[in-house]
């Protein structure tokens, strides 16, 4: 790796940035294609008070590429930028940004069709499927729109604020009326699916984002924090007998996209 002043910086911008393996899984999948010293991914630790400020010096940094966003600055970073894509428009979040030579910031959303590649590439389908979410927050709005595209049956959202459950639940149908949509868990229901949608496994000490009772009417529980690999939300699944799917596959089948969407191709 030779870097100079050619290089291109990339940046993973978030508020911890110690845990995250973005840095480390992009900058080995840019040595193995010989583009590591051209591009460099390095981790920027940037509190929600000072992001404004923060995207002031990016635009005007003429060797800047782009950059992962990672919570909690998804949807804060989408009121910021320029320019959303379609799909970071639908939800109100991203998690990429790239630099135009002009300065300009423009967003775009994987986190959704990440998580569903994820799923298909560890042979777990989601067309037909029953699933139920945690969260409603950037990455879980992208989801949910995503199992929904992808074909689920039904979808039950589940947040702390109902309100932006609701809202969320409210916008998916109107894009696909046949997925059955709830914003409360329905009795006795079971799901194919189970995913948290949310922070929650980050830290120790978190609170389960789910209830056991919720894992034991699910066949598959899948997760999006990457760090730990394996939180406690999937090791009481697996003390239970249900099937896991950890964050870590999501980022993998994003990676790819993300170097291309800042220009590494």
């Amino acid at each position: 790796m030779k870097i100079n002043g050619t290089t291109q910086l990339l940046g993973l911008i978030g508020d911890p940035v110690s845990q995250a393996r973005t840095p480390a899984m992009a900058n080995e999948l840019l040595e193995r294609r010989n583009k590591l010293g051209a591009h460099v991914l390095v981790p920027m630790h940037v509190a929600s008070e000072q992001l404004e400020q923060f995207l002031l010096g990016l635009r005007a940094m003429r060797n800047f590429g782009g950059a992962v966003v990672t919570m909690p600055h998804k949807t804060g970073m989408a009121a910021l930028i320029d320019e959303l894509t379609a799909e970071s428009a639908l939800v109100g979040a991203v998690n990429v940004i790239r630099r135009l030579p002009d300065g300009k910031l423009v967003g775009t959303l994987l986190d959704g069709e990440g998580f569903v590649a994820g799923l298909q590439a560890a042979g777990h389908a989601v067309a037909g499927k029953a699933c139920v979410l945690v969260g409603a927050g950037g990455a879980a709005s992208a989801i949910a729109f995503a199992l929904a595209r992808h074909g689920c049956r039904s979808l039950c959202l589940l947040n702390r604020t109902s309100s932006k459950a609701s809202s969320l639940a409210k916008r998916i149908g109107e894009l696909f009326p046949e997925v059955q949509l709830a914003v409360t868990l329905p009795s006795h229901s079971t799901f194919d699916i189970a995913i948290n949608g949310t922070s929650l496994g980050m830290r120790a000490g978190d609170p389960l984002p789910m209830d056991e009772d919720l894992i034991d009417r699910t066949t598959l529980v899948a997760e999006c924090v990457v760090s730990p690999e394996i939180t406690a939300l999937l090791e009481v699944a697996k003390r239970r007998g249900r099937q896991t799917h950890t964050g870590v596959h999501m980022l993998a089948a994003q990676i790819e996209l993300m170097l291309a969407f800042m220009g590494s191709e």
